[in-house]
C-alpha cells in the first residue's frame, strides 16, 4: 500500500488550479471594480440631486461649482478622490454634466442633469459598465 502522492499527480493538480485561476481572476477583478464604481455612481446621484435642489432654490436656475453651496457631504469616499461640480443654466439637460468624479488612478464618471452617467477612461483602470441613476 502506497502512502502520499506521486510527483506527476501533484503537477497535474497544480496545473488544474493554475488554469482555474487564469479563468476566474479576471472575472473577480471586473466584479470588484463594478462594486467600487457603485460608490462613485451613488455619490454622483447624490450630487446631481443636490445640484438640482440648488438650481430650484437659486433665483438664476443655475447649478453651482462650490461644494459648500450644496446641502450634502460626499467627502468620505474611499475609491474616488476628486469631485468637480459644473455650473450650468439648464440642469435638466442631457448635454451638460452637472458633476464629475475621478477614481484614484483611473477613470472619470460624469452625470448629466437627466441622470445619464458616462465613464471616460483616463488611467490604468478600465471603465466599468455604468448606467442611469
Amino acid at each position: 500500500m502506497r502512502k502520499g502522492f506521486t510527483l506527476m499527480e501533484l503537477i497535474v493538480v497544480v496545473i488544474i488550479i493554475g488554469i482555474l485561476a487564469m479563468i476566474g481572476l479576471p472575472q473577480f477583478f471586473k466584479v470588484a471594480e463594478r462594486g467600487r464604481a457603485a460608490e462613485g455612481v451613488g455619490a454622483l446621484g447624490t450630487l446631481r440631486n443636490a445640484q438640482l435642489r440648488y438650481a430650484l432654490t437659486n433665483s438664476s436656475n443655475q447649478t453651482t461649482s462650490a461644494m459648500s453651496d450644496l446641502d450634502v457631504d460626499v467627502s468620505n469616499l474611499k475609491y474616488f478622490t476628486t469631485i468637480t461640480l459644473h455650473p450650468v443654466t439648464d440642469p435638466q439637460s442631457s448635454a451638460s454634466s452637472v458633476a464629475d468624479i475621478l477614481r484614484s488612478g483611473g477613470y472619470t464618471l460624469s452625470i448629466a442633469g437627466n441622470g445619464n452617467i458616462t465613464c471616460t477612461a483616463g488611467g490604468t483602470i478600465a471603465c466599468p459598465p455604468v448606467g442611469q441613476q
